[in-house]
């Protein structure tokens, strides 16, 4: 594993002392107005990004879950289905302006060939498939044997996919997918398992949540996604989109619930949580054109998470050098204990806080503080080579000398869509808020346009057909 060069200058934490930009609601930023050196470091990043998956697609058409970021790559891992599903949504971005790092016929069928393995090789229950695939056996692993959310990101990815690259054959194989989830039988209260019995009326809003999965053994696993936030989000408007018999019901969105804490002086929704449930799937969503019913505003919330990200790690610079020069706390690897390097803990700016930095994990919040991550991308970029890796920053924790192995798939992905929709004029975000099956959606769960203009953005440069 690389060592850490010494990082000698100090990161001024600025104070976001933004006349009328905390919590006040205004639409995402752009940028088109990017001085052109910043930009340039965007794009080279996006471009890293997008190697991950041109790099590390199996023979099965599934991504890895991780490769090393530093030395010899990994032949064989865990394939991921999230990191499928944003790898599909890679592809296409990959052929097409600014990157154009592949041709588009290449694209369709690198994502032709995963998802045909996904639906003639994988198992599935109800349509739901499994989170984790070893791409040398092909065995399932995982405590979720079959996953809702990660089922819910290769359908987002598929759809997306094949609509931006305008291949019918890869949308009747997305839409073919899509359809077969019957999402409505994986709803409902959790079967008991000893534990403290429910009451009737949290039972009823149970009941029309999605289940995390099941086991192997075929049992339904314990929990609902009952979190109303950036990984659930999108998984809520497919579900509701479906054909009429698999869908869930319209109250699902409204039986999600908030759960407000303070961090650094800011309350905010899913305070307790690191930076990616304030990313993920809210990449596919526009709330800027669209209000979600109920009173939680995500994208207000994702604004407010980034800020008190920011404040949470200069508090803690007394405490720990790695944050006098960088910010980021959320989920990923850590330094772990002999023998183990690296080790997968749930960083947050409410624990645990140990001097680790994830600064990939920044760089997919920079449409909600350009300043706050660029600033943090530059300090990285000036501690050398040891930090920047194949695809991107590693994670970085200057009070142990340690500088993360591996990239995470899903990481590299959460980076690409927030990098392509800050730089290119919102097109995820458009191209998924066009599928039917996302407008059924937004309409069955009683989402309102809003008056608000999309940022001028870079413009959406036309699809080219694969060829």
């Amino acid at each position: 594993m690389p060592r850490m060069a010494g990082a000698t200058h100090s990161l001024s934490l600025h104070s976001h002392a933004r006349s009328g930009s905390e919590g006040d609601g205004a639409s995402l930023e752009s940028g088109d107005s990017l001085p052109a050196e910043d930009r340039d470091l965007l794009l080279r990043l996006q471009r890293q990004a997008l190697q991950y998956f041109l790099d590390n697609q199996m023979p099965n058409g599934l991504m890895l879950d991780r490769q090393h970021n530093h030395g010899p790559r990994r032949a064989h891992g865990l394939c991921s289905m999230t990191a499928t599903g944003m790898g599909f949504i890679g592809l296409a971005l990959a052929s097409t302006p600014p990157y154009c790092l592949i041709s588009t016929k290449e694209a369709a069928t690198r994502i032709g060939a995963g998802l045909r393995n996904v639906l003639e090789q994988l198992p599935h229950d109800q349509g739901v498939i499994p989170h984790f695939v070893d791409s040398a056996t092909g065995e399932i692993l995982g405590v979720d044997y079959f996953s809702t959310v990660e089922t819910a990101w290769l359908a987002a990815g598929a759809l997306w996919a094949g609509s931006f690259l305008q291949d019918s054959e890869l949308e009747s194989l997305a839409v073919r997918f899509y359809r077969r989830i019957n999402w409505c039988c994986w709803t409902g209260e959790a079967e008991s398992t000893g534990r403290e019995a429910r009451s009737a009326e949290d039972s009823v809003a149970r009941s029309a949540l999605l289940r995390h999965g099941k086991s192997r053994d075929g049992q339904f696993l314990y929990h609902c996604w009952d979190r109303l936030n950036g990984e659930t989000a999108f998984m809520y408007l497919l579900a509701a989109g479906a054909d009429d018999g698999q869908a869930v019901s319209t109250e699902c969105w409204t039986r999600m619930e908030p759960c407000y804490g303070t961090v650094a002086g800011l309350r905010f929704n899913n305070a307790d949580l690191g930076l990616f449930v304030f990313q993920y799937g809210l990449d596919l969503l526009d709330l800027r054109q669209w209000r979600a019913p109920g009173t939680v505003d995500l994208l207000h919330d994702a604004r407010l998470a980034t800020l008190a990200n920011v404040r949470a790690c200069r508090e803690s610079a007394t405490s720990f050098t790695t944050y006098r020069h960088y910010w980021g706390l959320s989920a990923g690897d850590g330094p772990g204990e002999p023998p183990e390097t690296d080790i997968y803990r749930c960083y947050s700016p409410a624990g645990p806080v140990d001097g680790t930095a994830h600064i990939t994990a920044t760089l997919a919040s920079v449409a909600h503080d350009p300043h706050a991550v660029l600033e943090n991308l530059r300090q990285a970029e000036r501690a050398g080579p040891p930090a920047r890796g194949r695809y991107g920053f590693s994670n970085i924790n200057v009070d142990r000398n340690w500088i993360g192995r591996d990239m995470v798939g899903i990481d590299a992905g959460a980076a690409i869509l927030a990098l392509d929709n800050y730089l290119a004029g919102n097109r995820v975000r458009a191209i998924f808020h066009a599928l039917p099956c996302v407008e059924r959606g937004l309409n069955r769960l009683g989402f309102s346009r809003t008056t608000s203009k999309i940022a001028s953005g870079t413009a959406i440069e036309p699809v080219r057909k694969a060829s």
